[in-house]
């Protein structure tokens, strides 16, 4: 069986501007840096980040549990398995966790709303981006017809900051040619 795990780890690097495979994240207090705890801290395998053969045993052991977790086929997982003992024990666990359809409609879940995630957080940036574009090109607008025509009235500024961009740009283009505020606003 194929390694489930590789299905449902994210395709993204958590922090990009990282290029290294194991990074070590540790607890310290803000203005001395004294550490929390010598047991508290947080191991990050940026799997994206796979690297040339290890320098060291320790590097070595970080990669391997990094090849573990992306292995997308059980000869990738048998050769792991053959390598040390703890990676013959992960094989076999992973064989174990993957007969359980609980445990897997468990990970399926969380890889699917991880996903779902990622859609939604696009859309949230992409409805931001555009909000953003119509909020400044409103105020582009207002300020250019006050330059043009003099004060505005407070309920055209109304008008104008909830328009939608379609609108906008079409009062936009009729500010070049008209003469007078009512010309530029006609529909």
């Amino acid at each position: 069986m194929a390694n489930p795990l590789a299905t449902f780890l994210p395709g993204w690097p958590i922090f990009p501007e990282i290029d290294r495979l194991h990074s070590i994240f540790e607890f310290r207090e803000r203005s001395s840096h004294w550490p929390l705890g010598d047991q508290l801290s947080i191991h990050l395998l940026q799997l994206g980040s796979l690297s040339p053969p290890p320098i060291d045993d320790y590097a070595a052991s970080v990669q391997r549990w990094a090849r573990f977790f992306t292995a997308k086929s059980d000869d990738a997982l048998d050769l792991l398995a053959s390598e040390t003992p703890i990676m013959a024990l992960a094989t076999q666990t992973l064989d174990i966790l993957s007969q359980d359809h609980e445990t897997y409609r468990r990970a399926r879940e969380r890889a699917d709303a991880l996903k779902l995630y990622q859609i939604d957080l696009a859309a949230t940036r992409a409805e931001g981006r555009a909000e953003g574009r119509a909020e400044g090109e409103a105020r582009l607008l207002l300020k250019l017809l006050g330059l043009r025509f003099g004060p505005l009235p407070q309920g055209l500024r109304a008008q104008i900051s909830t328009a939608a961009p379609e609108q906008l740009d079409a009062w936009a283009e009729r500010m070049l040619t008209a003469t007078s505020l009512d010309q530029v606003l006609a529909r």
